[in-house]
């Protein structure tokens, strides 16, 4: 009987000094600690102050560079971001969501981390993953608000967080997404950049008419999207409208988008 108390209080002692020992991973790795270094803070107005000096310039051609959906597949985006970096003739790139597969706070630093290796900068939307658990408000503070627009060169970009499910509501907010589209700056091109493709399960069939109605009464040439994790170039609807899916880095691809006088030019390739 000594015997096998001795052995209950040991197996006891042993698991209180894991508990202690790795306590702190267990609150790392909670999906509802949104404790924010201030190094990892606002890193989108960070890296729009980078390109600013192009933001009153008149229309003028120019390449950005698109990549998507990286969470979870950290050693292929290291090998994007070091072709990226093998590249001079970008003038920042756009990065379409889902940079977390759960959203706690340390994927989002494994992000950023990498992402920071880039020498060009990087404007990051949120995805449907970033948005599990806290990770909205994580995003918040490290990349700053997931609705917002600029103009850049006589382009204006308007980046828009169409998020439905895991921010458990029943739509995106149309009425900013309709006023952002208007071409008050008078730019060149009206280009949005959301996560989620209309045609989506995500979309109601209402929602996803009402998304390709806008496109077409803005005149928007191209929609650009994540989600999908492979590429797809096409008018999806029949008209007039052109999508494009950006894949996910484990394909191996690079897609840039090359912003011309008289057209936008979709360039993908193999690296």
């Amino acid at each position: 009987m000594k015997g096998k108390f001795r052995l209950l209080f040991l197996i006891t002692s042993i698991s209180v000094t894991l508990g202690i020992v790795s306590c702190d991973e267990w609150i790392e790795y909670s999906p509802y600690e949104n404790i924010v270094d201030n190094a990892y803070k606002n890193q989108n107005i960070k890296n729009y102050n980078r390109i600013i000096e192009g933001v009153d310039q008149p229309f003028k051609s120019f390449k950005i560079g698109l990549i998507a959906d990286t969470h979870t597949y950290y050693d292929e985006f290291e090998k994007q971001v070091a072709h990226i970096n093998t590249l001079d003739d970008l003038d920042f790139i756009i990065h379409m969501g889902d940079i977390t597969l759960s959203a706690n706070s340390r994927e989002f630093k494994w992000y950023s981390d990498i992402m920071n290796k880039i020498k060009f900068p990087v404007i990051t939307l949120i995805g449907n993953h970033d948005c599990l658990g806290n990770g909205y408000d994580i995003y918040k503070e490290m990349f700053g608000d997931s609705n917002f627009s600029f103009v850049y060169k006589g382009v204006k970009f308007v980046m828009f967080d169409d998020v439905i499910w895991e921010k458990n509501i029943e739509d995106p907010d149309f009425v900013w997404f309709n006023n952002a589209l208007e071409n008050t700056e008078d730019a060149k091109y009206v280009l949005p950049f959301a996560h989620i493709y209309p045609w989506d399960s995500q979309f109601s069939i209402g929602n996803e008419y009402l998304y390709n109605e806008m496109m077409k009464h803005h005149k928007v040439p191209l929609s650009v999207h994540g989600h999908g994790h492979s590429y797809q170039y096409s008018n999806y609807f029949g008209d007039e409208v052109n999508y494009l899916l950006v894949p996910s880095c484990i394909r191996n691809e690079m897609v840039i988008l090359d912003f011309q006088q008289d057209t936008i030019i979709v360039n993908k390739y193999n690296y």
